[in-house]
């Protein structure tokens, strides 16, 4: 399991975690764990991926190794963007540009519609099957569903191509929140990326594969 002591790339590192979760799931891993707005003890209120963007890109160092999963993999891909001098590298897990391109309308209305009517017992079912392990920290369900409409609106693959930062995309094979598929358009959009996968779903269940990936930086 990875340690603070343990190697890493030179340069700060910087996780952002993805929608329903908190910091908690890098809890091992040395460097900045920022917090989704209305998740564990953010300090960020943004609800619009973009203008949230702007608000990380302002607290993170210049020549930042970012590492995101999920939502926090798109708002990465943002922060590349509009914020280039702040990105040295995008480590990418699970992550798409374009979450309503792999959903029915009628489904990702349908788990909105569940979250607010069944609220905490649809936000477990969520996450045990988005995270390996159980997992328990401080959600605002009704204004983070509202940063969650904003994910579900959000396509950037025309800005992918023009973003230069180095990108490592970490996809697990069976991932049934962000479809292996997602993982296949974004690296066929981006010009300097590197694919790697693993046997699992959206999130490793052995934490090692992501200390392998900062390791071959």
């Amino acid at each position: 399991m990875p340690r603070s002591g343990v190697r890493v790339p030179p340069g700060p590192l910087v996780f952002i975690h993805g929608w329903g979760f908190s910091s908690k799931v890098f809890k091992n891993f040395p460097g900045l764990k920022l917090e989704l707005p209305y998740h564990g003890r953010s300090n960020f209120r943004s609800l619009n991926l973009r203008a949230l963007a702007q608000e990380i890109a302002l607290t993170i160092p210049i020549n930042s190794i970012l590492i995101a999963w999920s939502l926090g993999g798109t708002l990465a891909l943002l922060i590349a963007f509009f914020y280039p001098s702040k990105v040295r590298h995008l480590v990418l897990l699970g992550s798409t540009a374009c979450f309503n391109c792999l959903w029915d309308r009628k489904e990702l209305r349908g788990f909105l519609f569940r979250l607010r009517r069944e609220r905490e017992g649809f936000l477990k079912e969520f996450r045990s099957r988005a995270y390996p392990k159980l997992f328990e920290d401080f959600i605002d369900i009704d204004k983070s569903a509202k940063l969650l409409e904003d994910y579900f609106l959000t396509d950037i693959r025309s800005y992918v191509p023009y973003i230069k930062t180095p990108i490592t995309l970490l996809h697990g094979t069976d991932d049934k929140v962000v479809p292996f598929r997602a993982c296949v358009e974004l690296y066929n959009l981006t010009k300097k990326a590197k694919l790697i996968t693993f046997h699992g779903g959206h999130f490793p269940k052995d934490e090692g594969i992501i200390l392998e990936v900062l390791k071959g930086l």
